[in-house]
């Protein structure tokens, strides 16, 4: 860079010699209009876009196509990582999937050995309660029956009493227990 220095230096010790004095522009008006003056603002013009033209490509083209080479090096690079990282986040969403597949098919098996398991204990409470009840109903008929036989038994002990009560009362004198208990018994089977 120095070298470009020591030329720019040169360059602008060069114009010094060739400006025309001061008191001779004030003369003719503005110094751009001034045709002495043509030749040495022409060769400044080609001086000065000379040295711009060698800046901007020795200087700042070469860092500016070296800033767009490196972003589009990331960029590249970013894009890579991003389809890797896609094919990635893809592998393991079909891994989450099947994985939530698997535990769907579990959680239905364990369901359905639930279920079976219920149901084989619903029937054996079943079976136990059916003969549970049957016992229980079997007593209660023959508590009934029993019920029934001390009542009938009964009846026919108060019919007997009554019975001989109405006979006394009626006809004057006492029956005989044996000839009421028959037609008791005769009575009972008819009605």
């Amino acid at each position: 860079m120095s070298k470009y220095t020591e030329k720019l230096a040169l360059f602008a010790t060069a114009a010094m010699v060739t400006i025309p004095s001061l008191a001779s522009a004030s003369e003719v008006g503005m110094p751009q209009f001034d045709s002495s003056t043509f030749v040495s603002q022409i060769f400044w013009l080609v001086v000065t876009f000379a040295i711009l033209f060698i800046l901007m490509w020795k200087v700042a083209l070469p860092r500016v196509s070296e800033t767009l080479d490196n972003r589009e090096q990331k960029i590249s690079f970013d894009l890579k990582k991003a389809e890797e990282l896609k094919v990635s986040a893809e592998k393991v969403q079909a891994e989450l999937n099947k994985s939530m597949a698997d535990a769907r098919a579990d959680a239905q098996a364990v369901i359905a050995k639930a279920n079976a398991s219920i149901a084989k204990d619903q029937e054996k409470k079943i079976a136990i309660f059916s003969t549970d009840l049957a016992n229980k109903t079997t007593e209660a008929e023959m508590r009934i029956e029993k019920a029934r036989k001390a009542a009938i038994a009964s009846v026919n002990k108060v019919a007997s009493e009554v019975t001989q009560a109405i006979v006394e009362k009626l006809g004057g004198k006492a029956a005989d227990d044996k000839t009421i208990a028959a037609a008791l018994n005769t009575a009972s089977k008819e009605g």
